[in-house]
């Protein structure tokens, strides 16, 4: 059924700071795909397209409300191959019908949160129906969690081809990164911890600790936490480093696709991710910032003037922001190896993608939907996954060849 859609692919919340980005790139990259775009508001969506592809585009509009007429969702996910969603902040309440509407009609999804008690709800009511419909359901195709989930894969990967083992333990070591932040991502973490007992999902996830997506049956493992707890010198990278503010999104979808495929990686392999500081003066003021942020986020009078001048969900860095910013991710595997422990070590670069939290985030989703929408055939056949065990080298290899860098180093350190 899929093969015969009208569409390839529909940008479903195409008003939006990321969707006009994701518009943006399709319109200029991929011309000749058949794609739409979707959201509530008409008026909105013909300015978007009037001002991205052109006053005289035919490009099909898509008025589609997934709170309050959830069954126009039924019309949009018949009539393509994949629904691309940048609707959320948060994503639980306006992309669980959008997912039950691809799930039901065998129509792909992906989308770009970073939700992990979304993610859970996802996988326990759609999971089971989505293999039987062969709609294929991957979350967190962002910056959130397509870095951390293809550079674990490649280096875990990697360890099996040249040391002929298991992995014992693979680190995302955060590098240097220029960016805007995240006015989506930053009520909807506020909303997590100020309404999290009543967020679906959420004591699920707590019950399962840092194994919070595993599916079900999975054996869990060796972790009990998702990064460092304090600045430290980190022995296998050879850094200082401090805890990485993007852990507990990335890493819960990591071992989630450990247990997908069967262990691959290892049965006792161990998933952090950190950050990097020159030095262990610059970690602890950095700490020292982040815990100052934290106490005044908690404090409703300066948590009321914080955000009366940070960014909106909606609202996004500037062109210039967007298109010189970068980001850099490095990965070492130790491994589980008798008489020595062999490390391989792997990278991902944001390359000519742009900043993390928009431009590279829209490429990297946009190119998650096509690699189901262009080459079907090679990734998983169904079910709610994540980018690795649902799309594996198909996406790696299409994000190199538009222009960010995904590899393991050629010597083993």
């Amino acid at each position: 059924m899929r093969t015969n859609r009208q569409l390839d692919l529909i940008i479903y919340g195409a008003t939006g700071f990321t969707g006009q980005l994701a518009v943006e790139y399709v319109h200029k990259e991929y011309p000749h795909i058949k794609f739409a775009l979707a959201g509530r508001n008409p008026a909105k969506l013909a300015q978007v397209r009037s001002q991205i592809c052109g006053a005289e585009s035919q490009v099909p509009l898509i008025v589609a409300d997934a709170l309050h007429t959830p069954e126009t969702l039924d019309e949009m996910a018949v009539s393509t191959k994949v629904i691309a969603n940048y609707a959320g902040t948060p994503f639980l309440d306006k992309a669980l019908p959008v997912v039950e509407a691809c799930v039901k009609h065998g129509t792909c999804y992906v989308d770009i949160t970073g939700e992990v008690p979304f993610q859970r709800v996802s996988y326990d009511r759609y999971h089971q129906q989505a293999k039987e419909s062969g709609a294929l359901i991957v979350h967190a195709c962002g910056y959130d969690s397509v870095p951390s989930d293809l550079g674990a894969m490649l280096v875990a990967d990697a360890m099996k081809e040249r040391h002929g083992c298991d992995c014992q333990s693979i680190e995302m070591v955060g590098g240097k990164s220029r960016g805007g932040l995240s006015g989506g991502t930053l009520y909807t973490a506020l909303q997590m911890i100020l309404d999290g007992k009543s967020i679906p999902g959420m004591a699920e996830c707590k019950a399962r600790g840092s194994y919070s997506l595993d599916p079900e049956g999975a054996m869990g493992g060796p972790d009990t936490s998702d990064t460092v707890s304090f600045v430290s010198f980190d022995n296998v990278s050879q850094k200082y480093v401090m805890p990485f503010i993007m852990a507990g999104a990335n890493a819960p979808v990591v071992r989630k696709t450990n247990a997908l495929m069967a262990y691959r990686y290892g049965k006792n392999c161990s998933y952090r991710e950190v950050q990097a500081v020159p030095n262990w003066i610059t970690g602890f003021v950095s700490l020292l910032g982040l815990g100052v942020f934290g106490v005044l986020m908690a404090i409703p009078p300066t948590r009321w003037l914080l955000l009366k001048v940070l960014p909106k969900p909606g609202e996004g860095p500037s062109r210039t922001i967007q298109e010189t910013g970068f980001f850099v991710s490095e990965f070492y595997a130790v491994g589980d190896k008798k008489g020595k422990m062999p490390i391989v070590r792997g990278y991902v670069k944001s390359g000519t993608a742009g900043d993390p939290g928009y431009r590279a985030t829209a490429r990297m989703s946009i190119e998650s939907a096509l690699s189901m929408a262009l080459e079907r055939e090679s990734c998983a056949a169904g079910g709610v996954l994540t980018p690795a065990s649902a799309l594996g080298m198909t996406l790696v290899n299409r994000l190199n060849n538009i222009g960010m860098e995904l590899g393991v180093v050629d010597d083993a350190i």
